[in-house]
């Protein structure tokens, strides 16, 4: 027994019970100073046939068997007994195996929440596997869970969490196990006035007794054979990594000699018990005649069933193990056949030595009194009681999710993902979509308008913030509040373009936009845009551009732009003050007039690279008055608008027709860079030699300015930096 159980030291009297196919049997027991009491035992057998491979079918036979027990254990404890400990058998259990795999943001360190998530979608993917093999798999919840292995990048380790990679994987085995097994247990029970105080598993209940903590990082099978089932729990590396079932057992070895030699199934049963004592059996067929027979006479006769049996355990222990386990453990009534270890040795290719049964004596730490019973066939009402006394005030456990009661198994420490699994809540659920995106194509570049972003499901235990690890304990509620998706964002024209970007000129507005047409049709600021909307627009930029709308040389006039010159390459901007002065030739033909304009233009010039200058050196380019002013340049007429987060816009490639050239040049860390046309800055690391994986110190960056985004699309004359500072 663990020493997790060794550690308790109290004397609280426990009544737990092994219903059987053949039989009940009933223990009342308590740890004391370390040590595992068993007080009292009885056992009742089944006046009929009421179970048949391991399943009740005559609730009321077994409640009667379960009835006289309770009695019997009353009368000579002198308790009462309001609750007991049960097993459910592993005929009923169903496990499934997969492996799972994600692919994660390799920049970040792996979270825990990232990992459950990752194993509640392996059970959720082992669920939907038996689901197509076998509808039944409706009424089964699953009652737990073991993680073989992890990996990371596809190699095996011991554990994810804090790790970086590309892609993570889970392999694990889950257990399933139907509500019928459960519901007809607690019918049989409650008939009698007794409350389900804990339920385990059979094998597991086995294994807490057979097979000590210290010795389960040994690769050991342990085969539970009882009259209707044999149960198949294998152990490694200190955990239960697989469980099987197979319906040969002791039943069929009693049929077997009920047919050989003509005799009614109970009495044929009490043979097969005596074939393990005596040299010589005497026994009485249906007629009434007498016989005598050496017993290995009758061994030789039931050769091919006991073979049998020994074949269906080897098998699946070789297919749930992979391999012949290093030793294998019997336990159970129908483990004392005769030549049954040897035949299972022989399947294993295991010396005999090493197909061993288990009984009373190699149990540590164990008492027994007032029952006569030593055999492997209580190795299982020990384990069930022994893990009932170590789970005291832990049972079966009630929790509450979104108002509906959901009843676990109490075999490990609980989580919030464990009552989501048995409610079949999809974790993706929780996983917040954006909405749906869309496309525009504006004056031959595409653009992508991003969807709504959603919102995250939430989790609350007992009103508290939590998540799908969270541990929960009994009456805890939980309230799952799935994630709302994002919807298709409302994109208008306006929001896109500044169509009432514009100047003032001589003191009248002057819109710097025209031209606005969306699929060829004329367009207002406040059109909703559909998905490949095609948007064209004519932007006034320039001094020039203001000339050639005018229709004015440049001998006619000259341009003041908040005061000073402004040569025709100057970029006006947004809200400046626009003067043209006309210029008259002098009557006397002397061309003073038109030096003045010349000499206003040369002062035009510097205005124009001054604060091109203060700019590239972090200068203040302000739109204010005097030269500064003059000289700030404007954006583009594309805008995100205020009410738009920068994120809701990516601009990708330009179309076909505007992209002849298949590449672009940008500028990386100072030097100027080719690259291939389309591409993310993502991709930027597919063209350059830097190594992100060796850390030598912070990694810094930027993007035209800005921190990169690995997403943002690349564009031509981009100024890209990445180095370790």
């Amino acid at each position: 027994m663990s020493s997790q159980i060794a550690e308790i030291q109290f004397k609280q009297r426990v009544f737990a019970v092994d219903i059987g196919t053949r039989s009940v049997i009933g223990l009342v027991g308590y740890y004391e100073n370390g040590k595992l009491v068993v007080e009292h035992g009885e056992v009742e057998y089944h006046k009929d046939r009421v179970m048949i491979d391991g399943q009740i079918h005559d609730i009321d036979g077994v409640t009667e068997s379960i009835r006289a027990i309770k009695t019997k254990l009353e009368e000579v404890s002198g308790q009462t007994f309001t609750e007991v400990a049960i097993a459910a058998a592993g005929r009923s259990l169903i496990t499934g195996r997969a492996r799972l795999s994600q692919s994660i943001d390799e920049t970040k360190p792996i979270e825990k929440h990232v990992i459950d998530s990752l194993e509640m979608e392996g059970l959720q993917k082992v669920y939907a596997e038996l689901l197509e093999e076998s509808q039944e798999m409706q009424d089964y919840f699953c009652i737990g869970h073991t993680v073989v292995h992890y990996y990371l990048n596809e190699k095996t380790m011991l554990s994810l969490l804090g790790h970086k990679g590309r892609t993570i994987e889970v392999d694990l085995i889950a257990t399933f196990l139907p509500r019928t097994v459960v519901d007809s247990l607690y019918a049989a029970v409650s008939r009698i006035g007794l409350d389900v105080s804990y339920l385990t598993l059979e094998p597991i209940a086995a294994i807490e007794a057979a097979v000590p903590a210290n010795i389960r990082l040994l690769n050991i099978a342990l085969v539970d054979i009882g009259a209707g089932t044999s149960d198949i729990a294998i152990t490694k590396e200190g955990t239960v990594v697989a469980y099987a079932m197979t319906a040969t057992a002791g039943d069929e070895i009693t049929e077997a000699l009920a047919q050989a030699y003509l005799m009614d199934f109970d009495s044929a049963e009490e043979l097969k018990c005596k074939l393990r004592e005596q040299p010589v059996q005497r026994y009485k067929d249906i007629i009434g005649m007498e016989y005598e027979k050496p017993t290995e006479d009758i061994l030789d006769q039931l050769s091919e069933v006991i073979d049998l049996v020994a074949k269906n355990i080897a098998d699946n222990v070789l297919d749930k193990n992979g391999k012949a386990p290093s030793a294998v453990f019997l336990t159970g009534g129908g483990s004392q056949i005769p030549r049954l270890n040897e035949m299972l040795a022989g399947y294993l290719e295991l010396p005999v030595e090493r197909v061993a049964t288990r009984d009373l004596s190699n149990i540590p730490n164990l008492s027994v009194s007032n029952f006569s019973l030593r055999g492997p066939e209580v190795v299982t009402p020990i384990g069930i009681l022994a893990k009932a006394v170590s789970h005291l005030g832990r049972d079966f456990v009630e929790v509450f999710v979104n108002g509906a009661s959901v009843k676990l198994i109490n075999t490990k420490t609980l989580k919030v993902i464990d009552a989501l699994m048995l409610v079949g809540f999809n974790p993706q659920q929780l996983i917040a979509r954006a909405g749906k995106s869309f496309e525009v194509h504006l004056n031959g570049r595409r653009k992508t308008v991003f969807g709504e972003a959603g919102e995250a499901g939430e989790i609350y235990v007992n009103g508290e913030p939590s998540n799908i690890s969270t541990p929960i304990k009994p009456q805890d509620r939980i309230v799952i509040v799935p994630a709302k998706h994002g919807e298709k964002r409302e994109m208008t024209l306006g929001k896109l373009v500044h169509v009432h970007a514009g100047w003032k000129v001589n003191g009248a507005w002057m819109s710097a936009v025209t031209n606005v047409r969306v699929n060829g049709q004329a367009a207002e600021g406040d059109l909703l845009l559909s998905d490949q909307d095609v948007i064209e627009y004519e932007q006034l930029e320039t001094v020039a551009d203001l000339r050639r709308v005018r229709g004015i040389g440049k001998a006619a006039v000259v341009v003041y732009v908040n005061g000073a010159v402004a040569e025709d390459s100057y970029r006006i901007a947004e809200l400046d003050e626009v003067m043209i002065v006309e210029v008259e030739a002098a009557g006397d033909g002397s061309g003073a007039a038109f030096a003045e304009v010349a000499a206003a233009r040369d002062e035009a010039a510097v205005a124009v690279v001054v604060p091109q200058v203060l700019v590239a050196e972090g200068a203040d380019g302000g739109g204010g008055g005097g030269e500064g002013g003059a000289a700030e340049e404007t954006g583009s007429a594309e805008t995100s608008n205020a009410d738009e987060p920068l994120e809701a816009i990516e601009e990708t490639e330009p179309d076909a027709a505007a992209a002849d050239d298949p590449t672009i040049i940008i500028m990386y860390n100072g030097s100027p860079l080719t690259l291939p046309r389309g591409l993310a800055f993502v991709n930027l690391f597919d063209y350059v030699d830097f190594d992100r994986t060796k850390r030598q110190g912070s990694l810094l960056m930027t993007h035209n300015g800005e921190q990169a985004s690995y997403t943002r699309p690349v564009e031509a004359g981009d100024v890209i930096e990445v180095k370790w500072v």
